[in-house]
C-alpha cells in the first residue's frame, strides 16, 4: 500500500511540473495577451474554466498560465511587470501592502468550511490523538509566515499548546505524507490532493486545522498591482467576468470543477472524485480580511493597522 500511495503522490506531484506542456486552446491574433502566475491545484481551478471553456477568449483575452510556487514568487512577479495577475493567500497580500508593494484583490474568492475543507493535519503516530498531544513535537506546514503556518498555530494555541516547545518545518506539499510517514515530522499540514491519498493509505486526520478556527476561512483569491489596474480597468473587469462565469459553473455544478481538475492534472481519477472541493465565491466581503490582519498580528507580522477597504479592488461605477 505505501508503494501505491508513493506512486500517486508522485503522479500527482508531477501534475505540476508537467502541466505547462498541456496543449493550450487556439487563440485570435487580436486578442489582449495577459500572464497569470498561479499554483496548478484545484483551488485555482476556475483558471483553467475560464481558459477551457472559451471564457477568457470570449473577453478578448489571450492569458497564458504561468506555474508558480506560490504568492511570494508572485507578488514579485507582478511589481516587475512579468505578470499582468496572479494568485496569492491573505498574508501575501499583506505582507506585501506591509512592505509598500500595492497588491490588490480584483478577486478575493477562494474558502474553506467545516463542510468542504481542503487541508487537515495529518499523522501515522499511533500515539497522537489530538492537537493536545503535540507539544514538544515537529510539524509541518509547507511555508512559514503564510496562511498555512499562522493557521496551524492558531489551532494549537487553541488547543492550549505552548508554541514555543513546537518545532516548526517547512515541507512542500508533496513530500508531506512520505515525511510524516517516515517519522521525520510528527504532523504535517496538508491539503488536497494529499490528504485524500494519505487517508487512503491509513494515515490519521487530527483535525482540519483551518476550519476549526475559522468557518468560513476566505483565504485566497487573484491579485494585481493597484496602479496597473487603474491604467487597465476594463481590461480587469473582462478578466474578472471570465473567472466569475467559470466560478459560476463550479458552483451550479460540483461535477463541472472536478472534471476541470481531472482534464488539467494527472490526479488519479478516484482522489479527484473523492477529494474536498472547498468553496468558491464571486461576491466576498472584503472585511473577511480582517480576521487576517488580527491573525498575522497575532503573529508580529503586522505592525499597524490595515485598511480594509482597498484591499479587495471594485470597478468605478
Amino acid at each position: 500500500m505505501y508503494k501505491t500511495l508513493k506512486a500517486l503522490i508522485v503522479s500527482a506531484a508531477m501534475a505540476v511540473a508537467t502541466l505547462s506542456a498541456l496543449p493550450q486552446p487556439a487563440v485570435a491574433q487580436d486578442l489582449t495577451k495577459v500572464r497569470v502566475g498561479y499554483i496548478p491545484v484545484g483551488v485555482y481551478a476556475y483558471l483553467w474554466r475560464a481558459r477551457d471553456a472559451g471564457y477568457f477568449a470570449d473577453a478578448g483575452l489571450e492569458v497564458e498560465l504561468v506555474t508558480m510556487a506560490g504568492g511570494g514568487e508572485i507578488i514579485p512577479a507582478l511589481q516587475s511587470g512579468s505578470l499582468q495577475f496572479g494568485i496569492s493567500d491573505a498574508l501575501g497580500v499583506l505582507n506585501a501592502r506591509n512592505a509598500g508593494i500595492p497588491a490588490t484583490y480584483v478577486s478575493f474568492n477562494f474558502a474553506q468550511t467545516e463542510e468542504s475543507p481542503v487541508h487537515a493535519a495529518l499523522t501515522f503516530d499511533p500515539e497522537i490523538k489530538g492537537p493536545a498531544d503535540l507539544a514538544g513535537k515537529s510539524v509541518a506546514t509547507n511555508l512559514s509566515y503564510n496562511t498555512d503556518w499562522t493557521m496551524m498555530r492558531a489551532w494549537l494555541r487553541d488547543a492550549g499548546v505552548d508554541l514555543d516547545t513546537v518545532q516548526f518545518q517547512e515541507i512542500p506539499f508533496p513530500e508531506m505524507i512520505a515525511s510524516a510517514r517516515s517519522g521525520s515530522v510528527t504532523v504535517v499540514g496538508a491539503v488536497e490532493p494529499f490528504v485524500t491519498l494519505a487517508e487512503a493509505d491509513g494515515a490519521m486526520v487530527l483535525g482540519h486545522f483551518f476550519t476549526e478556527v475559522k468557518s468560513p476561512a476566505v483565504l485566497s483569491g487573484v491579485v494585481a498591482m493597484t496602479p496597473w489596474i487603474e491604467e487597465n480597468e476594463e481590461l480587469t473587469v473582462a478578466f474578472v467576468e471570465a473567472i466569475d462565469k467559470a466560478i459560476d459553473d463550479f458552483n451550479s455544478d460540483p461535477q463541472i470543477a472536478r472534471d476541470t481538475i481531472a482534464a488539467n492534472t494527472k490526479i488519479p481519477a478516484a482522489v479527484v472524485q473523492a477529494m474536498q472541493l472547498g468553496v468558491w465565491d464571486t461576491n466576498v466581503d472584503p472585511n473577511e480580511m480582517q480576521f487576517w490582519v488580527d491573525a498575522a498580528s497575532a503573529e508580529g507580522m503586522l505592525g499597524a493597522e490595515t485598511n480594509l477597504e482597498d484591499l479587495v479592488w471594485t470597478p468605478a461605477n
